[in-house]
């Protein structure tokens, strides 16, 4: 069974923008949130820490939540491991 890392990546965006969990679903855009750029880098590093796993400098473009999420589970399905 495949666990989805959505709702750790919505926990993670609430805290960082200081918004209510429950206004963030999987189709949430990003820029509606106010996650700027920057935001989002500390968002990946922060479920990097939290998953132990490294994605790198890869940056694909990522428009709604779900996108994020997507991307941290492809990482930890392919074993991405952090050194």
């Amino acid at each position: 069974m495949t666990t989805s890392s959505l709702p750790t990546v919505i926990e993670l965006l609430a805290r960082s923008l200081d918004i209510d969990p429950a206004s963030i679903t999987g189709q949430t855009e990003l820029e509606s949130l106010g996650a700027d750029s920057l935001t989002v880098i500390e968002v990946i590093f922060d479920l990097e820490e939290q998953f132990g796993i490294q994605v790198g400098d890869e940056r694909p473009d990522l428009k709604i939540v779900q996108d994020l999420a997507d991307q941290i589970d492809r990482r930890i399905a392919a074993g991405a491991v952090a050194p």
